[in-house]
């Protein structure tokens, strides 16, 4: 009997195929899809910002305040009534009615995030500092028909001109201001990035 010319070892041909270890995966793995490798991103993120809460905060802010006008508003009407020469300051009484009763429509719509709502407000600011103005303007023409009618003296009415003149001016400045804040205040929502405003507007009608 011959030796074994391979001293017991196979050649090549002869040795048993390896054995590979693992599983083999039926889909690739892509990266940046869903189930793809652990840690991978996703291919695409859609961040979905919440509005900005502005424009329902201040349209309470509006509601209230224009409760508080309408309130004021009453009230003067029945100062008026107690002037001798009463249309005017009647007409004044009735328009700011009418104007704090659109502020409070205005602020209703922008608790909706409704841009009409912003642009009803601003139209009713503008108009109240008008008034504001105006009401010192006629309070010369209220004093010379009350001086008319024989309510007051003509000391009482000279000794007023320079009041009035001084408050007038004194008023006019203040309102100016007032309302120059509170229209920068309710333009906020129209001005941010993120007011959620929707496309209404009182201008168009699309």
């Amino acid at each position: 009997m011959q030796p074994d010319p391979w001293a017991g070892q196979q050649p090549d041909h002869k040795q048993p195929e390896a054995v590979m270890m693992g599983s083999v995966s039926e889909q690739p793995s892509v990266l940046g899809q869903a189930g793809g490798m652990a840690g991978g991103m996703p291919g695409q993120v859609i961040m979905v910002q919440q509005p900005s809460g502005a424009a329902k905060v201040i349209g309470i802010l509006v509601i209230i305040s224009g409760c508080l006008g309408v309130i004021d508003g009453l009230s003067q009407i029945v100062m008026a009534i107690g002037y001798s020469s009463m249309m005017i300051p009647l007409v004044l009484a009735l328009i700011s009615i009418s104007m704090s009763a659109a502020s409070v429509l205005g602020g209703y719509w922008m608790t909706n995030y409704e841009r009409r709502g912003v642009q009803l407000v601003l139209i009713t600011v503008l108009v109240g500092f008008i008034i504001a103005s105006a009401s010192t303007l006629v309070l010369d023409d209220i004093m010379q028909e009350e001086l008319d009618n024989s309510n007051i003296t003509q000391e009482e009415y000279d000794a007023a001109q320079g009041v009035m003149s001084l408050l007038g001016a004194a008023v006019i400045a203040i309102s100016a201001v007032c309302y120059g804040i509170c229209g920068l205040i309710v333009a906020i929502p129209l001005m941010s990035a993120n007011g959620g405003l929707d496309d209404s507007s009182l201008f168009s009608s699309s």
